[in-house]
């Protein structure tokens, strides 16, 4: 096969916009289709390797195997062993498990699968995540697995019938992977089905290079190849600086990157401009070092942003990208061109490392994974501290009521997240607590607010459903949370005028930004008439970091934990919403309305901590178990609490519920 500088250079165009994307740099917000170009480009190179093989006659799958090992594993196993030693000294216990069960999936090509189930990859939690990046890998050595078995089998009907079937299953991969999008975005994300066909287009543009010449038409005068390559270089260009963490992807929305791809590969040459430009001695070695610089970047960048408090500078970022390419280049002189040569290092001796090293790492895994994370390897600061239960969300399985089945594959849909009761159980003054996670979270307020006031409390709180009579959704409507809230709202709907009062909570953000405030709005009108007060509980202080996590690194490397450095940009929808339900309730004296400042306060002064100067926050949106009981002894001192006694001793319990 003939070597083509413009595809290293193309794999640098790849792998920079990766890393620019993973250390936060906006002008690179689409970098993640670096991801998609290298597929393509993967699956490119791959088959044309295979079509020469086997047209020369010396194609064999042991070989192939074999190439695959010594181009992956030493790289790939040399940067997981060196990030052991920083995991065990920086990761909290809860991360350290999760590295664990990372270490034994990218032993086994399985990372996506992991992944998948445990990760959004846009999500800020993706960030603290070493080996998150595995997952590319994984969906290439998956197909790989398969691929040159397919080829084997194909062969025997002819390479018309082959090229036909891999046009199809292309087809069926990109029409999965368009309707996984919307419809099971984490799923279509991360695992092979909807991923293959980016590897395929490059495989059938391998096919029709390997019979015809490049096209040498003009078109205005101007060689097609020079125009179809600035078209393609342009199209990858557009993705990196226009696309978002709210593109759809593997969508048709991709095509654009990939397309781009496909003609580069297909109409560029040495002499054409983007041919010269790829070919430059730059891009190209960028190009030759890419892998390993995939490899590096992330584990960088997570450990990083767990070894700092708060988000890492931007100069820190740019430090890290220049060592992840001065790492990148050792790696590759010193590891992956040793490896790659047959004369120093056999055959059995790749295999043999091969198997050793994932034997050790499942090994490490496995026990991190069963251990919790090694918790008693954390001796600087008490267990304690670092296990401090309160710095979660009320859930069903720790004590609570919200019924989170999105995460909680456990809890069957249907009654059994009907049932739960707070306050005192046994006045006869009934109120109920509906709505999402946003309502969700003040359930030990409630507990403690109905056992002072003497009422009885049932909660009804579902991911994502927010307070309606419609079967609209803010979540994804695929899921089973869904079923769940139609369950909720069922029941709101039938017995709501069986409770003295009501008490909302929602998202109220999020459900602005989906245009569907309007139904919170004809509930509360509808709650207003169906029973005698509705109480309206304030969003609280949103954050754009998981600030429980910042707080137990704090106290973890004993560093003065300071809320104030946590950006909150997405407050700004939040303190609107507020405002407005505030509004709302100053119009009817049958609506109770519980602001911010008489939930989160030290001595009446406005605060995100408390007096021990721990957050309310749990996850930088909503308040945890500690702080939902600290909002309650807060409360309790307020003018606003006396107001809700009030209207609570004007009730009239209804009879006969």
């Amino acid at each position: 096969m003939e070597y083509r500088r413009e595809i290293d250079g193309l794999r640098a165009l790849a792998v920079i916009p990766v890393m620019f994307f993973h250390a936060g740099f906006q002008a690179f917000s689409g970098g993640f289709v670096g991801v998609d170009v290298f597929f393509v480009i993967s699956g490119y190179l791959i088959t044309s390797i295979i079509l020469a093989e086997k047209h020369a006659g010396t194609f064999s799958i042991v070989n192939f195997y074999e190439r695959r090992a010594r181009r992956i594993l030493p790289a790939l196993f040399f940067m997981m062993l060196v990030c052991l030693p920083f995991a065990w000294l920086w990761l909290l216990p809860e991360d350290m498990k999760s590295f664990s069960q990372s270490l034994v999936a990218v032993s086994g090509f399985a990372s996506n699968i992991l992944f998948f189930w445990t990760t959004n990859y846009f999500s800020t939690a993706a960030e603290f995540k070493p080996l998150l990046h595995t997952w590319s890998l994984a969906v290439e050595e998956q197909y790989y697995l398969l691929f040159p078995l397919f080829l084997i089998l194909g062969w025997r009907w002819g390479k018309r019938w082959l090229i036909t079937a891999l046009a199809v299953i292309a087809v069926f991969s990109l029409v999965a992977a368009q309707w996984g999008s919307f419809k099971y975005p984490v799923f279509a994300f991360f695992l092979l089905p909807t991923r293959a066909w980016e590897i395929l287009i490059g495989a059938l543009a391998a096919f029709y290079l390997f019979a015809n010449n490049k096209n040498d038409r003009t078109v205005l005068g101007i060689p097609i190849g020079e125009l179809a390559s600035v078209i393609g270089f342009l199209l990858i260009v557009y993705a990196v600086c226009m696309f978002d963490k709210k593109t759809p992807s593997p969508s048709l929305y991709i095509l654009v990157p990939t397309v781009g791809v496909v003609l580069i590969i297909l109409f560029t040459t040495s002499q054409t401009l983007i041919g010269k430009f790829l070919g430059s001695k730059l891009l190209v070695g960028v190009g030759l070092i890419s892998y390993s610089a995939y490899l590096w970047h992330q584990p960088l960048f997570a450990f990083a942003r767990h070894r700092n408090i708060y988000e890492p500078s931007k100069s820190l970022l740019i430090t890290l990208l220049v060592a992840s390419i001065l790492f990148a280049y050792l790696s590759w002189k010193y590891i992956e061109m040793p490896f790659r040569g047959r004369q120093r290092i056999k055959r059995n001796q790749v295999f043999w490392s091969a198997a050793l090293c994932s034997i050790f790492f499942i090994s490490f895994g496995l026990l991190g994974s069963l251990n919790k994370g090694y918790p008693n390897s954390f001796n600087r600061v008490s267990n304690e501290v670092l296990t401090f239960s309160d710095i979660d969300m009320p859930r069903i399985d720790n004590g609570w009521c919200f019924y989170s089945v999105d995460s909680i594959n456990s809890l069957p849909v249907g009654d059994q997240g009907l049932k739960c009761v707070l306050g005192d159980k046994n006045s006869p003054v009934k109120g109920l607590l509906f709505g999402d996670s946003y309502a969700a979270q003040y359930e030990p307020f409630w507990n403690i607010i109905g056992e002072k006031s003497a009422v009885s409390i049932k909660s009804i709180t579902t991911n994502w459903c927010y307070p309606a009579l419609t079967d609209q959704f803010i979540g994804l409507t695929s899921s089973r949370a869904y079923a769940q809230c139609l369950w909720d709202r069922r029941y709101l709907a039938e017995y709501l005028s069986n409770y003295d009062f009501v008490i909302f909570g929602g998202n109220w953000a999020e459900v602005n930004e989906q245009n569907k405030i309007s139904d919170v709005y004809d509930m509360i009108a509808h709650a207003v008439n169906k029973t005698q007060l509705v109480i309206i509980m304030a969003s609280p202080s949103q954050f754009d970091s998981d600030v429980g996590l910042l707080y137990k690194k704090s106290v973890f490397y004993k560093e003065k934990f300071d809320i104030k450095k946590i950006a909150q940009h997405r407050n700004i929808g939040a303190i609107e919403m507020n405002k407005q339900l505030e509004e709302l309730s100053k119009k009817n004296p049958n609506i109770l309305y519980i602001d911010q400042n008489s939930l989160f306060h030290v001595d009446g002064l406005p605060s995100d901590l408390s007096r021990a100067n721990i957050p309310y926050s749990f996850d930088g949106k909503h308040i945890s178990i500690y702080g939902s009981k600290q909002a309650a002894y807060s409360f309790l001192k307020t003018g606003r609490y006396s107001e809700y006694v009030e209207k609570i001793s004007q009730l009239k319990p209804v009879a006969g519920k």
